[in-house]
């Protein structure tokens, strides 16, 4: 059983309410979370609430039809879905105490800033159908998919990749899929150049799996359900 956290009224008007136990769709959403979200406790305003958001120019489809529909599944909410960030991303944002304490206490999740102490929740490490829901989650918003031409004139060559901050967090996501026989190339704390930073340059972890056969495994095991992905798989994915 889950933590009960005690509603408030506004909570209650918005129609909030937890799960009792994990399931698949709450670690798919922990997953998405970890990848394109955050979780904040603004201490000068007493302000709790969660961000998530993609890429204003792909990724809209994915929050408007999987993700806006998940969070009225999981939690009761209706998410105002827009854009952030200068019309860069898009996403929503949710203010409430209650949940903010759930996902931090109830599901282990980090506050914000989450590179730190990013890792898989341990009840989800310890399940592995959850964990594949996670997993899923985390590449869908993290993680890329591309395909790539090499030495033909049409893009064949399945890439599937994943890029942190976190060099634990990565290492961790590398040594799991090591578990299920993936092939993995990994890359950490290599120089990212980012003229908005003072030093520079960002310090960024990658891992890639490349290749049909790591591919096939992929879609066999873990899948995908960002509308992006899925439609790169049906243009371009040949047996």
């Amino acid at each position: 059983m889950l933590q009960k956290i005690p509603l408030s009224k506004k909570d209650k008007l918005k129609g909030l309410h937890f799960p009792d136990e994990w399931n698949k769709e709450l670690s798919y959403f922990c997953g998405i979370l970890i990848g394109d979200g955050g979780i904040y406790y603004r201490k000068s305003k007493n302000e709790y609430y969660i961000k998530c958001a993609g890429n204003s120019k792909d990724e809209q489809e994915f929050y408007n039809d999987i993700i806006f529909k998940m969070l009225k599944r999981i939690f009761g909410l209706t998410a105002e879905m827009r854009n952030f960030d200068y019309n860069t991303t898009y996403g929503f944002r949710i203010y409430s105490k209650a949940l903010v304490l759930f996902l931090t206490g109830s599901l282990s999740l980090p506050y914000s800033p989450k590179y730190s102490n990013l890792s898989i929740p341990k009840k989800i490490k310890e399940d592995k159908i959850l964990l594949i829901h996670f997993l899923r989650g985390v590449f869908d918003t993290d993680g890329s998919f591309c395909f790539k031409k090499k030495y033909q004139n049409k893009p064949y060559y399945p890439v599937i990749a994943f890029s942190s901050k976190s060099e634990s967090f990565t290492r961790e996501i590398s040594a799991t899929l090591e578990t299920y026989g993936f092939k993995i190339a990994p890359v950490y704390n290599y120089k990212l150049i980012d003229q908005r930073t003072k030093k520079g340059y960002t310090l960024i972890n990658r891992i890639d799996l490349n290749g049909k056969e790591n591919f096939r495994l992929w879609l066999k095991i873990i899948g995908t359900s960002q509308p992006k992905n899925k439609k790169k798989i049906q243009k371009y994915w040949k047996e």
